[in-house]
């Protein structure tokens, strides 16, 4: 999978929310940032040398962008690098850790036995 940096993956969430964008759209989209045009630009860039976005439109100055990698699948690798760099590759050990620290609630918890006890039983 393609290493995405923190700043990229901004940009990244915009285009998959979006489906599609053009530069403005994208800057449009990081209203909490305080990156000038110029460094949006080179974000842009670096993801498709990367090969993470593609143009799919040019009208005059205008490119479109759409990512050539699913935000779904984008997650999984992020979890199973994780995964494997922090917890042995259990995913047990990381919920349990997570939930332990008090960051989980005793609803939420419920909620993730229920949808992982559903999960279990379709296959």
């Amino acid at each position: 999978m393609i290493k995405i940096s923190d700043a990229e993956l901004e940009v990244m969430k915009v285009i998959w929310d979006k489906e599609k964008a053009t530069s403005v759209e994208i800057i449009g989209g990081l209203p909490d940032v305080t990156w000038n045009y110029n460094t949006i630009r080179t974000l842009i860039k670096r993801l498709l040398v990367k090969g993470a976005i593609e143009i799919t439109k040019k009208e005059g100055k205008t490119y479109t962008y759409r990512a050539t990698i699913a935000k779904e699948d984008y997650k999984v690798d992020v979890v199973r690098k994780l995964l494997k760099k922090l917890y042995r590759d259990s995913f047990s050990e990381l919920v349990l850790q997570y939930c332990e620290s008090g960051e989980v609630t005793e609803s939420e918890m419920k909620q993730i036995a229920k949808e992982m006890n559903n999960i279990a039983n379709q296959k």
